[in-house]
């Protein structure tokens, strides 16, 4: 299937509010299109989040047997209707904030492309890979800066509790960098692309916890791990942590950035043994 260009100049300025900056290559576009798992895009529907000016869309359209496009922006609707109206039964465009739309709670497999605006990027990232039914691949956009926090591992400058919290709940691969330039209006910073898939592990019900034990020390990330979760745990985790040390000499002199996303989930696993509703209260 084709879809024609048409004529850009009825669409409107991209969105400030929105963090709009629309990839303008075609090339970049099918490499991000062509990253996706031949074989699954020929099955599975596919969602994009912010179809936009539809220059993946395009590509998507040629290839997948069901498109969903999910764009918060009134704006770019009746073009996205207009270009796509070939598609028929096989689209289905949802005027939504990927933020609020309920797709993470599909129960059936897809696989999702976005290039994800910066602005919420973390929290949209997060919702997708802590689905209930997470896309069986995801590739998607993010700043560099923030792609790099997310594939850093224990001991390098930009591991943190981003890291950690994907690492547990996903595979994530870096694919490929791209330059201001490819996009309209060119953006302050490099962008960067990732592949997902969901990690088997991810069901672990210490997850959670050892993600929010991840998020609480990188917090005071200068400070050992006794200190800084001292500082940042309610008491009952507190106290519980300081079982731990005492069962693991030389674990509280360490520093959260030593700590591995596996490490976490071993604290997490040991805290609920000794207390099987010790993290009920905090993670919902």
């Amino acid at each position: 299937m084709v879809v024609h260009n048409g004529n850009r100049e009825g669409l409107p300025p991209p969105s400030k509010h929105l963090g709009q900056h629309f990839l303008t290559d075609p090339a970049i576009a099918r490499r991000i299109v062509g990253a996706l798992d031949p074989n699954l895009l020929e099955e599975l529907p596919v969602l994009e989040i912010g179809p936009g000016r539809m220059i993946l869309t395009r590509i998507l359209a040629e290839k997948s047997r069901r498109l969903i496009l999910i764009e918060k922006d009134a704006r770019l609707l009746p073009e996205l209707q207009k270009q796509l109206s070939f598609l028929s039964s096989a689209l289905e465009i949802r005027h939504s904030d990927a933020l609020d739309d309920p797709f993470d709670l599909w129960d059936f497999p897809y696989l999702l492309v976005s290039n994800l605006p910066y602005n919420i990027s973390v929290p949209l990232l997060m919702k997708i890979i802590s689905s209930p039914s997470p896309p069986r691949q995801a590739v998607l956009m993010f700043q560099k800066e923030v792609g790099e926090r997310i594939v850093s591992g224990p001991g390098e400058k930009s591991y943190g509790s981003l890291s950690v919290s994907t690492a547990l709940l996903s595979e994530a691969h870096p694919l490929f960098n791209i330059r201001p330039g490819s996009f309209f209006p060119p953006p302050k910073v490099h962008s960067m692309v990732l592949s997902f898939h969901p990690r088997p592990s991810r069901l672990d019900p210490s997850v959670p916890g050892a993600i929010h034990l991840a998020r609480s020390a990188f917090s005071y990330r200068r400070k050992t791990l006794r200190n800084a979760l001292g500082k940042s745990l309610s008491p009952p985790l507190s106290e519980g942590m300081e079982i731990l040390f005492t069962e693991n000499p030389g674990l509280s002199s360490r520093r959260p950035e030593e700590i591995p996303p596996d490490g976490w989930l071993d604290m997490a696993r040991s805290l609920r043994a000794h207390n099987p509703g010790i993290f009920d209260r905090i993670i919902k």
